[in-house]
């Protein structure tokens, strides 16, 4: 047997053993055993998030969707026109940092372009959970003060919430709303 013939003898057989598809060993390689098992937790793991967007559908899609989402374009600009008619001096006092369960002061003033201030208008917060309906709740706000309005309340829930404000004086209507995020407790560590 020359040269060749041996290299070609032991290339042929090194295939054999090593690239059939009957070894069994490439089955116990780590490699192949690592790939194995991120496709297994990623399919796994999809699985779940998919069992749990079904199972925890808060439902916010309704069918009329394109129109509402009209309705609701036409009243923000209507409101945006008459708060500007309106030209009253407000402010909205909130607290910097919101925490879960802790009940807070919230408060609202308004004064007219003449600098007087609104008495006795029908204030009211309504509290919008953007990604769950069943949270929201509405929080009549008292006159304390001539033209400053205030309320206490506490987010039941943490995460992102929409405070929507809105007046009623006489035949003016005001309204506004904040974005504002409700923390968790911070624990503090025993020394």
């Amino acid at each position: 047997m020359n040269k060749t013939q041996t290299l070609s003898a032991t290339k042929k057989s090194f295939f054999q053993s090593h690239c059939s598809q009957a070894n069994k060993e490439a089955t116990k390689n780590p490699w192949f055993l690592a790939f194995l098992g991120i496709v297994a937790v990623f399919l796994i793991v999809n699985f779940i998030f998919i069992g749990f967007a079904i199972s925890t559908n808060p439902g916010l899609v309704s069918n009329d969707y394109y129109e509402q989402g009209r309705e609701h374009e036409k009243n923000v600009m209507t409101w945006s026109a008459e708060r500007n008619n309106l030209n009253w001096e407000t402010k909205i006092e909130i607290p910097e940092r919101i925490i879960l369960n802790k009940t807070d002061t919230y408060r609202f003033s308004a004064v007219d372009s003449r600098g007087v201030s609104i008495m006795d208008a029908d204030v009211t917060f309504t509290l919008y959970r953007p990604s769950d309906v069943s949270a929201d709740f509405v929080m009549p706000v008292e006159q304390i003060a001539p033209g400053l309005y205030q309320t206490k309340f506490y987010f039941p829930l943490p995460g992102a919430w929409d405070i929507n404000l809105k007046v009623i004086h006489g035949d003016d209507m005001y309204h506004q709303t904040q974005r504002i995020s409700v923390y968790m407790p911070t624990t503090k560590k025993a020394p």
